[in-house]
């Protein structure tokens, strides 16, 4: 210990002694690239790293962008064709109410022409609106498909939700339906709709009016003195029949929001709640009579 102080004691000796502990230093830190990193290396890996991170995750969401708009002409003809499977599987649950074997059957056995048993059936045509006239008098909506697509004057028009009017006018390519919230008696362009209650056969009536102050669809000639019919109720839903072949069978029309005797007590009146929204619509759905085309077979 005495020869350590001593040692101290000596400048130049102290001085050659820090120089040769700082060489030492020096070759650790000269040989620590193969060992292992120096922090200053190490702040700069994490900040070059940091850096790319930042830069990486905009660039994978810029090129995964490219590759969505790509990709969006197959994705908007699967939705078109989505959108016809749900309406059909909405309207099929309707249908499904009154058992299809027993229907069958009471076809076969009232010896339906071929003329009847296609008008039983329908299918649906996609149609993307266009634009809309919100005339209170005259209502209408205009459709990007016409004659050319197989569309007629008189054919019923749904929304995924319910009946919201029929084709009024046609050209090749575009179609005009008047909404059934322009519904009137006096009317000369008005039409009636012959209606019944889902899952009740034997009930009958016909909307022909709608109240605009109410915001009502008006089924009138509803009978009620046969005891062994069933009654219409409230929070029935109410669908086109398809008596007298004008508008196909089971097209939901809305529900039974108050029923009422006539005037004279001979009949009731039903006011129905639309099921349609008749709000912002961009597709609607064109009900043709007769079933499906087969596949391939684009012919109108």
């Amino acid at each position: 210990m005495f020869e350590l102080f001593r040692m101290f004691g000596n400048r130049k000796l102290f001085i050659l002694l820090i120089v040769l502990v700082l060489f030492i230093a020096l070759m650790g830190v000269t040989l620590g690239d193969r060992i292992g990193l120096t922090w200053p290396e190490k702040f700069v890996k994490d900040t070059v790293g940091y850096t790319q991170k930042l830069v990486s995750k905009p660039a994978t969401a810029v090129s995964g962008f490219f590759e969505d708009i790509s990709e969006l002409s197959g994705v908007y003809k699967e939705n078109e064709k989505l959108r016809i499977k749900v309406a059909e599987l909405d309207r099929e649950l309707i249908d499904y109410d009154s058992l299809r074997t027993k229907v069958d059957d009471l076809k076969k056995a009232l010896v339906f022409t071929q003329t009847q048993t296609e008008n039983s059936e329908k299918h649906f045509r996609f149609a993307q609106v266009i634009s809309v006239n919100e005339d209170v008098n005259n209502p209408t909506v205009n459709v990007d498909v016409g004659a050319k697509d197989g569309v007629k004057v008189g054919m019923a028009v749904t929304s995924i939700e319910g009946m919201v009017g029929v084709v009024s006018t046609t050209t090749d390519y575009t179609s005009t339906i008047q909404l059934i919230t322009s519904l009137s008696l006096t009317s000369p362009d008005s039409y009636a709709i012959s209606a019944t209650v889902t899952g009740k056969p034997g009930t009958f009536g016909i909307v022909e009016t709608y109240d605009v102050k109410q915001k009502r669809l008006i089924m009138s000639g509803i009978q009620n003195n046969d005891p062994t019919k069933p009654k219409v109720e409230v929070n029935d839903i109410i669908v086109t029949s398809g008596s007298g072949g004008v508008f196909p069978a089971g097209i939901v029309l809305g529900e039974v929001m108050a029923v009422e005797q006539s005037e004279f007590g001979l009949s009731d009146t039903a006011k129905i709640r639309p099921s349609a929204s008749f709000v912002e619509w961009k597709e609607l759905f064109i009900v043709v009579p007769g079933p499906e085309p087969a596949a391939g077979d684009d012919t109108p």
